[in-house]
């Protein structure tokens, strides 16, 4: 008879009521309704970078917490359907308790961003950020190698769910890490200039700096040594054109360009390559050099396999 894993459940269930109340205190701070002083973009006018973009980009969060839904929807479904071992969410557990847990931390942070935002507190909203980034790092770390450790089985007997965790976990958390990645710099940005007297040239320099030697680091790593877990994950280049589109709009002068300009174009056009040039990769490899061939499903049950896991990988 198939068991319910109760530690994982509560996560699960934890995970929910995090999930519901950031979007509530989302909600309140976009137009700075209580227990919020000023709205979100009226902070963010103030503020002003010469990497700030575009009104219309911040759109995205739509799209974030659309996925961030579809994501628990998708957990939540494996409550109540089952495959040969159990229920689905536990047997295996390929989003483990760690997921969870840092999915919950995740949602802390991004509450204490919106307040610290509001208050107007940079060098420690941006600590914020940045730690709201890397926590989506890790959840995508969790994703990846569940699906690593499982995904042999997934593809013989569940490939569906094997494209639902590609698509929902692995992309939609990858938009979420790559603009909150993004913001982070854009935040990085205002410290310097705030704090540490920095141009607005060479604040916005350092941050186009930091996002390039980001970008093509991890196209380095994700066609290379990381190919077998992160293969399918194709939504960040599209996250930073969007980005740098909306910087481009907002801040481009033709008459009169600056180096951040010419910088922005430059990254702009490369971002463009780079998700072209990643398409093709993952089509011919898809094609060519598929996932899990040289890995047999029946060697070893993925039960006997999530035995040999740490705690935290269950």
């Amino acid at each position: 008879m198939a068991k319910h894993n109760i530690s994982l459940l509560f996560g699960i269930v934890l995970s929910l009521l995090f999930f519901i109340i950031t979007v509530v205190f989302n909600a309140l701070a976009g137009p700075g309704i209580y227990p919020f002083l000023y709205s979100t973009g009226n902070i963010s006018d103030e503020f002003t970078t010469q990497i700030t973009p575009s009104g219309w980009t911040f759109s995205i969060w739509s799209v974030i917490y659309a996925f961030l839904a579809s994501v628990l929807a998708y957990v939540l479904s494996g409550l109540y359907r089952k495959n040969a071992y159990g229920y689905v969410y536990c047997s295996p557990a390929i989003l483990p308790h760690g997921f969870f847990l840092t999915w919950c931390l995740n949602m802390g942070f991004n509450i204490g961003w919106l307040f610290l935002w509001d208050r107007r507190l940079m060098p420690a909203a941006l600590a914020f950020l940045i730690l709201i980034a890397f926590t989506n790092y890790v959840m995508i770390f969790f994703s990846c190698n569940g699906l690593h450790v499982y995904g042999a089985w997934l593809n013989k007997y569940h490939k569906v769910d094997l494209w639902l965790l590609r698509v929902l976990i692995q992309n939609g958390i990858a938009i979420y890490a790559t603009w909150t990645t993004i913001a982070s710099l854009i935040n990085l940005n205002i410290v310097l200039t705030t704090e540490a007297n920095m141009s607005q040239m060479n604040a916005a320099i350092v941050s186009l700096s930091v996002l390039t030697v980001v970008l093509f680091v991890w196209f380095i790593l994700e066609n290379g040594v990381l190919d077998k877990y992160v293969r399918y994950i194709l939504s960040i280049y599209p996250v930073v054109i969007w980005a740098l589109t909306g910087v481009y709009t907002k801040n481009y002068d033709a008459e009169a360009q600056s180096p951040s300009d010419i910088f922005i174009v430059a990254l702009l056009a490369s971002a463009c390559v780079l998700c072209a040039t990643r398409i093709v990769l993952v089509i011919w490899k898809h094609i060519k050099k598929p996932l899990y061939e040289d890995v047999s499903p029946e060697v070893m049950t993925p039960m006997e396999i999530a035995e040999k896991q740490r705690k935290i990988f269950k």
